[in-house]
């Protein structure tokens, strides 16, 4: 063999060895680069009082997501919702949070306040079309920002129980109803029986969510105002309101006292067993509702007075604010899948957990034309096409004066007091909170 043949044999063999080591080399970092991927491992804390909720998350939401995101692990924690507050109260002490939770809609702007999660205005503005979802900006505080993405959306809506109005002949609520309608109404759906009564027409309740909160805005009035620190609840409009529903119990005898009530409880309830005809009460009541073979019940929007309002709640996720670059993002890309997602969406609407904030679920085979009952599913999300859905006045002090009116109130709902006074004790105990809380504007 001449030496310039040896040359190339040489030449060919080294050259062989290199591109092996080269790809080996790139096959290392590509195998590097996979393996730093899935080292995104977030932790997602899950609070639910609902095992198939829960389950849902777990078996089905959970797996597609991280199918769909190889290089993202989540690791699921779940508690129910009365121990999961208390223990992440904790957490975020000792700054060992979740990377992401689902909050109480209520409690978002406490978690706000804190610093404890993320402003999330800009990343929404970015990766959503408003015009594809329902409540988008549900997490906003005063100043226009937005702290979370709804998991759910939970509506107030008009119950009653289409048998016991058959029976007595009264017309099923509709959108022209008013407060004078609901009244006349109640009268004719308040039956007695040997001098007592034995079937009311609505059930009056001293409760921010299927109560005072709708009648107080229906009429006119506010609890907070604009910058949710100062109390508005010596309003003349919400004396009226408050007078109204106290009314329906003592003056019209149309509602249950709270010692008819505890007798209801273990019936499931006043609605379900059948001791009230009408009632407003949260959206999610339907799961239970629904599992009443003998309740034949139906929904409409409230009835109106001045204006038209009603209640509604959502359970935002939000990101913890002391989680890493890495971690933060890879918990939102999850709630944008969730969100986002129609299978994901369908499922929830179908497990009846809640009404879907996408579009294309809401409108659906999977949630608005359900066979499932009720049939008027359009009074879950008409407040919100229609801009009368208010939430509840949240700021991070909210657990306490709702605390504080429902126990000042109570007392007008047990008759020891007249409503006027019993509004004008919330409204001094509300504004003695919040100037507590607001007054270093922290």
């Amino acid at each position: 063999m001449s030496d310039s043949v040896k040359k190339r044999v040489i030449f060919g063999v080294l050259f062989l060895v290199f591109l092996g080591l080269v790809l080996a080399g790139c096959g290392k970092k590509e195998q590097a680069a996979t393996e730093t991927k899935q080292q995104v491992e977030f932790r997602f804390g899950y609070p639910s009082s609902v095992t198939n909720d829960y389950k849902m998350m777990m078996d089905h939401v959970i797996p597609l997501f991280e199918e769909q995101h190889p290089d993202i692990k989540v690791k699921f924690e779940y508690m129910p919702w009365g121990q999961f507050r208390t223990k992440l109260l904790t957490e975020l002490a000792a700054n060992q949070a979740p990377d992401l939770w689902i909050s109480d809609g209520v409690h978002f702007m406490n978690y706000a306040s804190r610093g404890a999660i993320l402003d999330l205005t800009d990343w929404i503005k970015r990766d959503f079309n408003k015009e594809d979802y329902l409540a988008l900006d549900f997490a906003s505080d005063p100043e226009g920002r937005i702290w979370g993405v709804p998991r759910e959306i939970q509506m107030t809506v008009f119950y009653y129980n289409k048998k016991l109005f058959d029976e007595a002949g009264v017309d099923y609520p509709d959108e022209t109803w008013d407060w004078d309608t609901l009244l006349s109404a109640a009268k004719k759906l308040t039956k007695q029986k040997d001098a007592k009564v034995k079937q009311y027409g609505y059930h009056s309740q001293n409760w921010i969510t299927a109560g005072w909160f709708n009648f107080i805005y229906q009429n006119g009035g506010r609890i907070l105002d604009e910058t949710r620190t100062k109390s508005m609840l010596d309003q003349p409009e919400v004396v009226e309101a408050v007078k109204f529903m106290v009314d329906l119990i003592y003056k019209h005898k149309v509602s249950p006292t709270g010692e008819v009530l505890e007798g209801a409880g273990a019936l499931g309830g006043p609605f379900p067993s059948q001791l009230v005809a009408m009632q407003y009460n949260n959206s999610i009541q339907v799961s239970v509702f629904n599992k009443s073979k003998d309740l034949d019940y139906d929904i409409a929007v409230l009835p109106k007075r001045k204006i038209r309002a009603v209640s509604y709640n959502a359970n935002p996720f939000v990101i913890n604010s002391k989680s890493s670059p890495e971690k933060a993002e890879a918990a939102w890309k999850f709630i944008k899948f969730f969100a986002s997602n129609e299978k994901v969406q369908r499922l929830l609407a179908e497990g009846g957990f809640g009404i879907p904030i996408l579009k294309k679920a809401i409108y659906s085979d999977a949630f608005m034309y359900s066979s499932i009952k009720p049939d008027n599913k359009a009074a879950f999300i008409e407040p919100l096409e229609d801009g009368y859905a208010l939430p509840m006045d949240l700021n991070k002090c909210w657990g306490e004066w709702n605390n504080a009116i429902n126990q000042n109130l109570s007392l007008a709902w047990l008759g020891e007091i007249t409503p006027e006074e019993a509004v004008i004790n919330a409204h001094k105990a509300v504004q003695k909170i919040l100037d507590s809380a607001f007054s270093n504007n922290d």
